[in-house]
């Protein structure tokens, strides 16, 4: 079983993470608020135990012990150990923030994985492997996008600011999450520290991939806006995280804001009406609040 791209075991695994989030939203669109609860909670829960059990669990990393891989060492692991504290946490900000992202990056990684492409995956460790990269980013995408489609995250177009101050303190977190763990497991010292950040680069944070990346020309689009003073000489030693800081925030910015207009257009218009059309100010938006989010009103319980 080769991994192509839409060949048979591409396009089977996308459609067996659409056909789970699918189901599990059909049998449980119906139930109180108390049940998708639950049902968010133990997703979440599961992806967490892999997570920190995965070389029990998996057999080719049996040899391995409680490292890098366990912490989070990149933008997947962040979002399955810190989702709980964000979505159920008082920031709406961080709850869109977190349905957003988590429901991105858990499928974007089925859609393209790229790691595996051209790979046999019937080799028992690259199978076992597969699965673990399946059943982390399918639990990842389930409970960052059904708190959604049930109705238990609102999405104000005011929040779309805090999206790329989010998304930048979340890749400082990888940065001195990875520093502290290769120092302190003895993996690294104060000389081989940058070349082993630079191998691990989740996100590009250390800079961008090799020029052979798929993602060429949106490299060249950041880097030309990157500011000098954080770009190196001919070797191109890029300052970690902000030589793309400046030029992802604005497209972060920009696009939150598509976004957040597109899922919350009735607030947008109202306002926008308010404000060019009959020339008044639109109403200061209230905070929201527990019952905003798919509050239970008689347990009051969100979901």
């Amino acid at each position: 079983m080769v991994i192509n791209i839409l060949s048979a075991t591409h396009i089977l695994t996308m459609l067996a993470e659409f056909g789970v989030i699918f189901c599990l939203y059909r049998a449980f669109r119906d139930r109180s608020a108390w049940a998708k609860r639950a049902v968010i909670i133990i997703l979440m829960a599961l992806n967490i135990l892999q997570h920190f059990l995965k070389h029990f669990i998996y057999p080719h990393i049996l040899t391995h012990t409680f490292g890098l891989d366990n912490t989070l060492y990149n933008v997947c692991a962040y979002l399955i150990l810190l989702s709980p504290l964000m979505h159920f946490g008082k920031s709406s900000g961080a709850r869109q923030f977190i349905a957003c992202v988590g429901s991105i990056a858990g499928s974007i990684a089925v859609i393209v994985p790229f790691w595996f492409f051209g790979k046999d995956i019937s080799v028992p460790a690259l199978l076992s492997e597969y699965i673990r990269f399946w059943v982390c980013h399918m639990l990842l995408c389930a409970s960052s996008v059904l708190p959604v489609l049930w109705g238990g995250v609102k999405f104000n177009y005011l929040d779309a600011w805090k999206l790329p101050f989010l998304f930048l303190g979340m890749l400082c977190v990888l940065l001195l999450n990875n520093t502290v763990v290769l120092i302190a497991t003895g993996e690294a010292t104060a000389e081989t520290l940058y070349e082993q950040l630079a191998a691990l680069n989740p996100i590009g944070i250390m800079g961008p991939p090799d020029n052979n990346s798929p993602f060429l020309v949106l490299i060249n689009a950041v880097t030309a806006l990157t500011p000098d003073i954080f770009l190196g000489g001919n070797g191109k030693l890029y300052t970690p995280i902000l030589w793309y800081a400046f030029p992802l925030s604005i497209a972060i910015t920009v696009a939150g804001i598509l976004v957040e207009m597109g899922l919350d257009h009735t607030n947008f218009f109202a306002d926008m009406r308010l404000l060019f059309l009959r020339k008044g100010t639109p109403p200061r938006r209230r905070r929201l609040t527990r019952r905003d989010f798919g509050v239970d009103l008689d347990r009051n319980i969100r979901i």
